[in-house]
This record gives C-alpha cells, sequence and structure tokens, in this order.
C-alpha cells in the first residue's frame, strides 16, 4: 500500500524537479518492521523525480559513511549532496507534522528554501566544533516541525554541525531511558540544550553558545 498520496506525490514533482544538483538519501536499516516501513517511504520518494534518488544499505555495512554523516542506530537516514555529508539525517520515519520538515530540508539543500543571513550567519559561521545536535519528537507534536526546520536550515550553513531528527516511538527504550517527559527535546552533544517551543533566533543562541 502506498504511503505517498498521488496528489502529494504530483505536488511533490513539481519541486523535486526544480532541484538543479540531485540529492541521494541513504538510508541505514535493519530487519526490523519499522526498517521496512522506512525502506518502502523512501522507495516512493525515489520514485517521485530522477533529482532525488535513494540508497538502501544495512546498518553496520558502510561504517565510514556512518561515521562521517553522523549515523548511529539503525532505521534512519542521511541526506547527501554531490555524494558529501549536508549534516541533516532523519531517525524513524518523517510522517505526520515532520513530513514538511523533510520535504523542506530537501529543497533547503537543493537551494530552493531560506536562507540565513547577517547576524544570524555570522553566529552560525562562528561555530569551531563539532555540534552534533539530535531533536527527539512525537510526530503527532504540532511545535516540533519548527525546531527540527530551524537545526536543518542552521546545519546547511555550517559543516561542523549536524542536525537529526529522532522519533521517540520508534526509539522508545532511548526516549525513555533519557526521561523525555515532553517533547520536542534537543540534545547538543548528549546534554539537554532546550525542551519545547524554540524560535530560530533561540536556537542559533544556544548552538553559539554551546
Amino acid at each position: 500500500m502506498a504511503l505517498l498520496d498521488a496528489n502529494i506525490v504530483e505536488q511533490l514533482k513539481v519541486y523535486f524537479d526544480k532541484i538543479d544538483e540531485p540529492i541521494e538519501l541513504v538510508a541505514f536499516l535493519n530487519d526490523s518492521d519499522k526498517s521496512k516501513e522506512l525502506d518502502s517511504f523512501l522507495q516512493e520518494v525515489d520514485a517521485i523525480s530522477n533529482k532525488v534518488n535513494y540508497t538502501r544499505k544495512t546498518f553496520g555495512e558502510d561504517k565510514a559513511l556512518e561515521e562521517t554523516a553522523g549515523i548511529t542506530r539503525p532505521t534512519s537516514f542521511t541526506l547527501l549532496k554531490n555524494g558529501k555529508k549536508t549534516g541533516v539525517n532523519f531517525y524513524g520515519i518523517p510522517g505526520g507534522h515532520e513530513f514538511n520538515s523533510f520535504i523542506l530540508a530537501i529543497l533547503g539543500l537543493a537551494g530552493l528554501g531560506k536562507k540565513l543571513e547577517g547576524e544570524q550567519l555570522e553566529k552560525v559561521a562562528s561555530v569551531q566544533k563539532p555540534l552534533n545536535i539530535e531533536t527527539f519528537v512525537s510526530l503527532s507534536c504540532t511545535h516540533c516541525p519548527e525546531v527540527v526546520q530551524a537545526l536543518n536550515l542552521i546545519s546547511s550553513h555550517n559543516e561542523n554541525i549536524t542536525t537529526s531528527m529522532v522519533d521517540s516511538a520508534v526509539y522508545f527504550d532511548e526516549a525513555k531511558e533519557k526521561d523525555i517527559q515532553a517533547v520536542p527535546v534537543v540534545f547538543i552533544n548528549g546534554k539537554v540544550a532546550s525542551v519545547g517551543e524554540q524560535t530560530l533566533e533561540q536556537l542559533i543562541t544556544t548552538i553559539a553558545n554551546a
């Protein structure tokens, strides 16, 4: 059964066909049902346009790429541009409210989305050390996409920054271990950096001071 509605596919084709340099989606899967579902989802995205391409790998098969992209869990995927790391990862299937985050990440990396400028760009560019930012979300959360999208935008302007959306339902045990009571929760290099709704400006300040 198709996961993507036919009308959405038609709309995405219009956007994807505007992409100049193809974006590659590389998944790292295991034999779980969620991995199979993610595989089906990304195959459907791949079929929309030759500007967005999907490669499937078994988690642990390409340790060099996993390390470069910052992938640490199966049932995940990273976005590459010209074969290079973009700093944008997703753990789980970006459905529900996070579907827009996924599409905007693709369009943003293709140069078709928002861009930082002025003081915001200066602050983000000033980050010299590697930052691994993970946002634990629920796909039904209405505040989560704004945070995920802002962080993806930030990471696209500094190669030292990697951002990941993590679906708390897929990684339930980990979310429980981290005592996540509400979402979104943003972790920077393993430490809680923010909880709840955040603006782009607030997130930039948090990252610049990390």
